[in-house]
């Protein structure tokens, strides 16, 4: 659909902007599967500065010259939400959930200034289909009517005219003067049905190109509005994360106030998370674990608890490896 051409008649002129700088959605592919290996391998922090490289510092501009343009500057505005959605998730498992709020606002803004860029690029196009219909409908339904009325005038005085230079129809001369002027006459209508059969299938093709052009605009309408839904949910979805988190944490500090425990930041809430290692290992994989690991590292930096059962993952041990059973107390009795 997005090969289609918005040619009409008279042919449709957009105004052209900059064209779009990179590829985003060809990056996106490329690099994907080797951030996703980075993650397995638990280097979320080296995964995160490597795909911070990849985000454009500003939005590639929306190249709007042609319908192609449009087209491709959308498939742009793909590559550059699934970049910035990769870029939050990898900082989700950095432990860097407010960070991944930002990215996902970023996203959301971005989204909704592709939304606009689309919306002018588009609205010219929209108002000159809409009148390209209007007048091609008019021109149908008149024309049409007036070709059925000139066919057969104009064949009528062909065949007439055909007979006499055959020699086989015989005029006066009064007829001929009359043959005569209704030939100038006729020639006007020969004329008018030239133009009419030449432009009816311009403007029928018109009508049906017209709704799939409204079908197309609508589509790329609802592609943008369903990227900014999807940016929006995630910005919710990350808010929550980080607000569930925290009214845990200011219960179990002001708890912990009541029994005239000193307060240290969050470091209480990790070291009590810590202290029962199935808060770690209840969940599915390494790489979900040290994700939890890294966000207590955020929480409490340098909380050797933390670090060390990270460590283990990386090492490929279990997160809280038991302690090996020490050897039997004493020697063997003498005999």
């Amino acid at each position: 659909m997005r090969a289609m051409s918005f040619a009409l008649l008279p042919a449709v002129a957009l105004v052209a902007q900059a064209p779009a700088n990179a590829d985003l959605a060809q990056r996106f592919n490329s690099e994907l599967p080797g951030l996703n290996q980075m993650l397995k391998e638990l280097k979320a922090q080296e995964a995160l500065v490597k795909v911070e490289t990849l985000i454009p510092a500003q939005r590639p501009a929306f190249d709007a010259s042609s319908s192609q343009a449009i087209g491709k500057s959308l498939d742009n505005a793909q590559g550059l939400m699934s970049l910035y959605r990769l870029h939050a998730n990898i900082a989700s498992e950095a432990g860097q959930w407010e960070k991944a709020i930002e990215i996902q606002e970023r996203r959301a803004r971005d989204a909704r200034a592709i939304l606009a860029d689309l919306e002018k690029a588009q609205s010219p196009l929209a108002a000159q289909w809409k009148k390209a219909t209007q007048d091609s409908t008019d021109y149908v339904a008149k024309n049409e009517a007036r070709k059925l009325e000139l066919e057969p005038k104009v064949n009528a005085f062909k065949a007439e005219y055909d007979e006499i230079k055959a020699g086989k129809k015989k005029l006066s001369r009064k007829e001929a003067d009359e043959f005569n002027a209704r030939a100038a006459e006729i020639q006007n209508d020969e004329q008018e049905l030239a133009q009419i059969t030449a432009a009816l299938p311009v403007h029928k093709q018109n009508l049906i190109t017209a709704p799939k052009v409204t079908k197309l605009l609508n589509d790329n309408r609802k592609e943008v509005e369903g990227m900014i839904q999807a940016a929006d949910e995630a910005v919710a979805k990350a808010k929550q994360a980080v607000s569930t988190q925290n009214d845990e944490i200011t219960k179990f500090n002001t708890d912990q106030v009541l029994k005239k425990v000193k307060i240290v930041g969050k470091k209480n809430w990790v070291d009590a998370v810590l202290r029962n290692p199935e808060n770690v290992t209840k969940l599915s994989g390494a790489q979900a674990q040290a994700g939890f690991l890294n966000r207590l590292l955020v929480l409490d930096p340098g909380n050797a608890a933390a670090q060390k059962a990270l460590d283990n993952l990386k090492q490929g041990k279990e997160p809280f490896p038991k302690d090996a059973k020490g050897a039997k107390k004493g020697g063997a009795k003498k005999k």
